[in-house]
């Protein structure tokens, strides 16, 4: 009796423990507890578009690794209003659903049970999301459909569940749907059964392989499906693979060009990675509205429609908008989807990857494109986020939900692709494939992380723990190493002294970091030949040995492959000009960003920046010929008065009017693709920024006649250059007003051609009338307007300096509608808005006043707002630094004529 009795009160002293225990435990906001581990699903929802919610049941085999009486998972906005728990024995035990805090949901049994796999099963509904998460809804006209867009943390609005990456199980879908409906998920169907009343169909897929919740996708809806014949198998895939494209009701004919172009795309991977293409199928999905580009669910990707629909009259771009992120998004089948990462805090290796691999395969496949240049703008473009104190690291701890949203940005894609690239130029591009394919082998169907990258290429590499040091120190500081180069010679010899720094804009005082170790590449000039020579570069400062004795002139970054900025002595850097017409179009780029960065640094003058641009300007290659064009925009806005205005357009116009002169304002049957990219660059220069007489009339003229404003007929855009269209549109409200505006308004209400669309609401939001203005603005809160085009509208009427003052007067009297319009998610970026073009200190106080009281309503805003903060401040202290006279000094030197 008394060792029953000491029993008995060690188990109510036990419980009583745990009952302390529970009651201190905190909701897991961030990960969730290791104790409970999904190991499959069964996900059955019952799902018609036109209705306003949607029923699921969802069954989830999970492992308890110790005694528990209850355990977290996640769902929102969920009515769950049965759970069911099946032991390991097949008793069926009651269990409580509820809903905690930012998704998180409590599952309570009714008892403590012992370690073992049970079964817990759900049945509830939900209303169709209305911000573009989780399964939402979106009409077009008469017709309704229903998608999914689960990444990063949505699937919780649409079932019950594990919602973090590293839980990766084979989920079994059911979809019902009504009869006449299509209904896609993300595997083949294995059978379909009508229901008695022949209204209703049911759909059984086959199992997926192991997936994370982000990558499980359905969609229902009166699509449109195009069959291509099914990619062949190879010598590295046994067995073909079903290939469709899908788009909403009427849009088929549009859908055969990106067929076209797959099998190509996924032969180089498979050729690449030496993997099979992973799953069973590929569907490439066109939703009518969608929050992200595209998303890469696993063998159902999903896409802005814009993108895959094209014809005759799209865009020269979107063609090539079109393959890229296709590209991208098949190259995640590989690089996220076989192999996905343990937490948020390695999402780069999922897109950085993406990024990387798809520059690679534009290259090899469409080099027409010059994705080398694309994937090299996207770099330099992540350098400006990069220069800020408030930047992200590429591998950034993650606290919470706010962290998860702000990694998807260019620090994750550009940043981590062009570090990706810096290192395969390295190690050279055999060994680097060779470390890829070993990586993707170890972790196929699995998770990898950072670590298990890096070591992995050390160890193919062979170049060990100075591997790690290296990519380490770009993966886990933020920040752009500046390289200050100078080159020394002397009895025949010559060394290159090389020190490291942070680049920082100027007036912006920050810590130095542990610093670099970087791989840095040089190009050596001699006569008419130059050779490339490669260093590492981890130490503050060294000197190499130079070879081929003392250049005429170098580059300290060859190939532009590089993720660094570099600083030369004044007579070098004008040497290395001097021999600019000898550097490929990347190294032009990046001579071009070193003017610009700079400049942005306070080192250079306006007069320095503007005198570099000739040597640009007639280059053949877009990128190159506008690569300082950023630069002129923020001189005229910033620096520019009155005075100063008219001998700086007159400059930019004599330099680039006679070759948009030459290539004219419409498409030719033989414009390489380069060709019509400047054209829509320089027409975009000079007809927006510059504001060019000549260039508005002509501009203004096509735009009449399309809108049919002098003949009185209807709009036919069909007849307009479809690769000006957007800049015809937008000068066209500006320069013929109300009657503009209007036909454009009215067109809107018709038209459901996406990319059209976007064209349009640009052009009413790039007007400069006051009441225009108003009417437009408003126009975007309204239900004609689908949430992911928002963005088209208010980003065109910020742009225009004259509409800042009116725009800022709406923003603040209509924040809280324009708020409740977009997803939680989405909200966080609401600080950036008004933000475009300040540049003093009382705007970045006025905007800082106005949201930092409203801020922690905002998921993620916090990062937003101070890296909006911070980049209206770097603006006025480069702003006062320079100020107006050093351009009135080039003024004078340069009358307009």
């Amino acid at each position: 009796m008394r060792s029953v009795s000491i029993i008995c009160g060690l188990v109510l002293l036990a419980s009583s423990a745990l009952q302390v225990a529970l009651a201190d435990e905190a909701i897991p906001v961030g990960k969730l507890p290791e104790d409970a581990t999904p190991l499959a699903y069964s996900l059955k929802l019952k799902i018609d578009p036109r209705e306003e919610r949607f029923n699921g049941q969802v069954g989830i085999r999970v492992k308890l690794s110790k005694a528990a009486d209850h355990l977290w998972l996640h769902g929102q906005d969920l009515d769950v209003n049965k759970v069911q728990l099946i032991d390991a024995a097949g008793k069926a035990h009651k269990a409580t659903y509820a809903a905690q805090k930012e998704g998180v949901a409590k599952v309570t049994f009714d008892g403590t049970l012992p370690a073992q796999d049970v079964e817990l099963v759900f049945d509830y509904s939900a209303a169709f999301n209305a911000k573009l998460e989780g399964l939402y809804k979106v009409k077009v006209g008469d017709d309704a459909y229903a998608v999914t867009q689960m990444e990063a943390i949505s699937a919780r609005n649409a079932f019950p569940g594990f919602d973090e990456p590293r839980f990766k199980t084979p989920f079994d879908i059911t979809l019902t749907v009504p009869k006449a409906e299509v209904a896609v998920a993300n595997t083949i169907p294995k059978r379909e059964e009508t229901s008695a009343n022949g209204k209703w169909k049911t759909i059984v897929y086959a199992t997926t392989k192991p997936l994370p919740t982000y990558l499980v996708a359905v969609a229902v809806g009166p699509w449109d499906v195009v069959d291509a014949a099914p990619m062949p198998a190879n010598d590295i895939r046994k067995n073909p693979v079903p290939l469709r494209a899908i788009g909403p009701r009427g849009t088929g004919s549009q859908l055969h060009w990106i067929l076209e172009q797959t099998p190509a795309i996924v032969k180089y991977y498979e050729e690449y990675t030496n993997q099979p293409y992973p799953f069973d199928k590929l569907d490439l999905l066109g939703a009518p509205d969608f929050g992200a580009g595209a998303m890469e669910n696993a063998g159902l990707i999903v896409f802005r429609d814009a993108l895959l629909r094209l014809d005759a009259q799209s865009p020269a771009d979107l063609y090539r908008s079109s393959f890229d992120v296709t590209a991208h998004e098949i190259a995640h089948q590989w690089f996220g989807d076989l192999v996905t990462v343990p937490w948020w805090d390695d999402i780069w290796l999922n897109e950085a990857f993406a990024t990387w691999a798809q520059g690679k395969a534009t290259v090899a496949l469409k080099p027409e494109y010059h994705g080398d240049l694309g994937r090299l703008e996207g770099a330099l473009g992540a350098m400006r986020s990069d220069s800020l104190l408030s930047a992200r690291k590429i591998r950034q701890p993650i606290a919470g939900q706010g962290d998860i949203e702000n990694a998807f940005d260019g620090i994750t894609y550009q940043k981590g692709a062009a570090v990706l690239r810096m290192f395969e130029e390295w190690l050279g591009e055999d060994t680097y494939r060779k470390a890829m394919r070993a990586y993707l082998a170890r972790h196929a169907f699995g998770s990898g992380n950072s670590d298990d990258l890096v070591a992995t290429i050390a160890e193919v590499s062979g170049k060990g723990e100075t591997l790690k040091t290296a990519m380490r120190s770009l993966l886990d500081q933020p920040g752009i190493p500046l390289v200050h180069a100078g080159l020394a010679c002397g009895n025949g010899k010559a060394t290159l002294a090389l020190v490291q720094s942070r680049y920082l804009p100027f007036g912006v005082l920050g810590k130095q970091g542990s610093g670099w170790s970087i791989p840095v590449c040089a190009r050596f000039g001699h006569a008419d030949k130059s050779a490339r020579q490669c260093f590492l570069l981890d130490k503050p400062q060294q000197t190499f040995a130079a070879d081929g004795g003392c250049a005429d002139w170098y580059l300290p970054n060859a190939d532009a492959a590089g993720y660094y900025r570099f600083t030369m002595a004044d007579a070098d850097f004008a040497a290395l000009g001097r021999h600019i017409g000898t550097l490929t179009a990347p190294e032009q780029m990046v001579y071009a960003d070193a003017v610009s960065s700079g400049f942005h640094r306070g080192d250079v003058l306006p007069a320095t920046v503007l005198g570099a641009m000739p040597a640009l300007a007639s280059a053949d290659m877009p990128q190159v010929a506008t690569a300082l064009l950023r630069d002129f925009a923020w001189i005229r806005r910033h620096l520019a008065t009155d005075a100063t205005r008219p001998a700086l357009d007159a400059y930019a116009i004599a330099l680039y009017g006679p070759r948009l002169k030459a290539l004219g304002l419409k498409r030719r049957p033989d414009d390489a693709a380069a060709t019509i990219n400047l054209r829509v660059r320089l027409a975009e220069f000079l007809a927006l920024t510059v504001r060019d007489p000549d260039v508005r009339k002509a501009l203004n003229a096509q735009g009449r006649a399309v809108l049919g404003l002098d003949a009185g007929i209807k709009v036919d855009l069909e007849h307009a250059d479809p690769d000006l269209l957007r800049t015809v549109l937008m000068v066209t409200v500006q320069e013929s007003g109300t009657p503009a505006f209007d036909a454009v308004l009215g067109e809107l209400g018709r038209n459901h051609q996406t990319a059209q669309r976007y064209e349009m609401l640009a052009a009413l939001g790039a007007t400069r009338d006051p009441v225009l203005g108003d009417r437009a603005r408003d126009y975007a809160l309204t239900p004609a307007v689908q949430l992911g085009e928002m963005s088209r509208l208010y980003g065109a009427n910020i742009e225009e300096p004259e509409n800042r003052a009116a725009y800022w007067t709406w923003f603040q009297a209509h924040y809280e509608a324009l708020k409740a319009r977009m997803s939680p998610l989405a909200r966080g970026h609401l600080p950036a808005m008004p933000a475009n073009g300040r540049c003093s200190g009382s705007e970045a106080d006025e905007l800082r006043n106005f949201f930092e009281p409203r801020i922690k309503d905002l998921t993620g805003g916090e990062r937003i707002l101070a890296q909006s903060l911070e980049t209206i401040t770097q603006c006025n202290s480069l702003r006062e630094h320079v100020g107006e006279k050093s351009l009135a000094t080039w003024a004078e030197a340069h009358p307009a004529r």
